[in-house]
């Protein structure tokens, strides 16, 4: 009697449901679009025509403040950054592409899911 009591406790543990969570599909090409949906720690993607040092400039529309900048090495083509949100207030921001002599190259309002 224990014994069958025992396997039918393991199968009951083994038998449940397992909750699978969603992972965030990227934003394609994210500067073709005037406005995108974002959530933290979301994958996005842009085209770059020419390789060289840029900063993606995360920029608050409504005090029209620079909340966030990072420079990378971009890439002819396709490239992939990782954003992050957890930590702004604003739900609603402008994303700049800036080349290093600050040169605007593309730019998309993007609001915080």
């Amino acid at each position: 009697m224990k014994k069958i009591l025992t396997i039918l406790i393991v199968f009951l543990i083994a038998c449940r449901k397992t909750e699978i969570v969603p992972t965030p599909q990227p934003n394609k090409n994210i500067f073709e679009k005037s406005s995108v949906l974002i959530e933290n720690g979301q994958d996005i993607e842009f085209n770059l025509d020419s390789s060289g040092k840029y900063s993606l400039v995360l920029f608050d529309s409504t005090t029209q403040q620079v909340v966030s900048k990072e420079k990378f090495n971009g890439i002819v083509g396709n490239n992939i950054k990782k954003i992050y949100t957890n930590s702004f207030n604003q739900k609603s921001l402008y994303l700049y592409l800036v080349t290093e002599n600050n040169q605007q190259v593309k730019k998309t309002l993007i609001t915080v899911k």
